[in-house]
């Protein structure tokens, strides 16, 4: 989501990355990855932000051949697994939350690269993709 940080404050919307690990890990994170400041990076060790949003957590999804598939993908496009921090076996997942709570759309990952596009999430928001 770095790349489209500005589309996200352009439609208005406040882009927020919740990882799992201890506060200085997502700031450490946030740093290596260089999000910029209007990216709230937040952690939540506890992981009650994910079961609230209804994420899976499981060790066969993370290492299922969807995985090693996405994985692979992903090294082809440029990125570098580094040091795995919080809950490996932790997926992850995507909401667009209006003011007040409204839930206006969720993509729960099925396993690690699975994500919703930036394009997808822009819609939810009413926003020009």
């Amino acid at each position: 989501m770095r790349p489209h940080a500005g589309e996200f404050e352009k439609a208005g919307a406040t882009l927020a990355v919740i990882g799992n690990g201890l506060p200085a890990m997502a700031k450490s994170w946030a740093r290596h990855n260089d999000f910029p400041s209007t990216v709230a990076v937040l952690t939540d060790p506890g992981r009650k932000s994910y079961d609230a949003a209804g994420l899976k957590r499981s060790f066969a999804a993370t290492l299922s051949p969807t995985s090693a598939v996405n994985f692979v993908r992903a090294v082809r496009r440029g990125f570098r697994q580094g040091r795995i921090l919080g809950d490996a076996w932790q997926q992850g997942g995507a909401l667009v939350v209006r003011p007040g709570g409204e839930v206006v759309f969720r993509h729960v990952s099925s396993a690690p690269g699975d994500h919703a596009s930036a394009s997808t999430l822009l819609a939810a928001l009413g926003a020009p993709a």
